[in-house]
């Protein structure tokens, strides 16, 4: 246990809670939990394949009608004058269902996304959006997290966020500041939102999802700070799923990649290594082929594409990617990265 904990990236998540769901019910009654199971595993399915319009797919539809096969447990609980049904669905099973019907899987390990916001009121002029004065806001924001598995935190907004992180520079989509206010929450992902209101119904949202090196802007609409706030929330989601989704038909045939970590210079290291290794949802099968010195080499056995596997080692903070040394012979040839003349190259930290 010990040794999974500390593979673990230092901010992306692995979410628990993937499959357990609550839906309002007006019975005990076997009708009223049929419907409420077949609702609450389409908030299984958006979580899982990370595609939120997955109910859309017409693989979907019988599936739905039979998710009461894929329920582990579930239990009642009544809240004021409210009856809840609290579902636990099967992740082995469902899991099963989504390589069957060949739709995205988005592991489980996900990436901590820090979100800055900002407003601009007719009445209020612009600030900072901050969770002491929008708690209903924050709240909803959570919530909607929760349901696309997207683990979000935000910035306390103290003296030390405000001076990093100016409303200036928050307004601007800074990069550079949210780097460097970025530092003391050691995010994966930063989330930058200006949310604009431009009539007494109307907003206007302009977003900045940083990740990986890379920058995605989007905008959203609507009559609420509330609804552009939790579209900007969705989008990340969105852009995030399908940057870290995989399919099952994304090559058809599994391959082995070959991969070598340096820095490994102790059991703990090493034990940890391999069991992150392991504990992947995209790898079949991860095997030592050698140990020499501080170096480290293995196969791993994956039927996902290559630049997927390699967005995938991204997120674990102990692994650094290392300097490309794949040789070129004099024709000109270049081994192709991940085979044994050119593996993936990490050092591990």
């Amino acid at each position: 246990m010990l040794a999974v904990l500390l593979a673990l990236p230092a901010s992306a998540r692995v979410m628990p809670d993937l499959y357990d769901v609550s839906e309002a019910v007006a019975s005990r009654g076997a009708s009223d939990r049929a419907s409420a199971t077949a609702r609450g595993l389409e908030r299984v399915f958006i979580r899982v394949t990370g595609d939120l319009e997955i109910a859309q797919d017409p693989k979907i539809a019988p599936v739905l009608q039979q998710s009461q096969k894929l329920v582990q447990s579930y239990r009642y609980e009544s809240d004021g004058n409210q009856l809840y049904l609290n579902l636990a669905f099967d992740p082995q099973a469902v899991g099963d269902l989504v390589h069957k019907l060949q739709l995205p899987l988005w592991p489980n390990n996900r990436p901590g996304t820090l979100v800055w916001m900002a407003v601009d009121t007719l009445q209020g002029g612009r600030d900072s959006l901050r969770q002491e004065d929008y708690p209903e806001l924050f709240g909803l924001l959570d919530g909607l997290a929760m349901e696309r598995g997207l683990p979000l935190d935000f910035p306390v907004m103290d003296l030390n966020d405000q001076r990093n992180m100016p409303l200036g520079s928050l307004w601007a989509q800074d990069e550079g500041a949210a780097e460097r206010a970025g530092v003391r929450y050691r995010p994966d992902a930063t989330l930058m939102g200006r949310l604009l209101q431009t009539s007494g119904q109307r907003w206007q949202a302009n977003w900045l999802l940083i990740h990986g090196g890379r920058s995605y802007a989007f905008d959203a609409s609507g009559s609420s700070m509330e609804e552009v706030a939790l579209r900007g929330v969705n989008g990340a989601a969105n852009l995030l799923a399908e940057r870290y989704a995989v399919r099952s038909s994304d090559t058809g045939v599994t391959s082995a990649v070959l991969v070598e970590i340096s820095g490994i210079r102790s059991f703990a290291q090493y034990s940890a290594a391999t069991s992150y290794l392991h504990g992947l949802a995209q790898v079949s099968s991860a095997d030592v082929l050698a140990v020499h010195g501080d170096r480290l080499t293995l196969a791993l056995t994956t039927s996902t594409q290559l630049q997927t596997l390699q967005n995938l080692l991204s997120l674990n903070r102990n692994l650094q990617s290392a300097r490309d040394d794949g040789l070129v012979d004099l024709s000109g040839y270049r081994a192709p990265l991940g085979s044994a003349q050119n593996p993936l190259r990490y050092s591990w930290q």
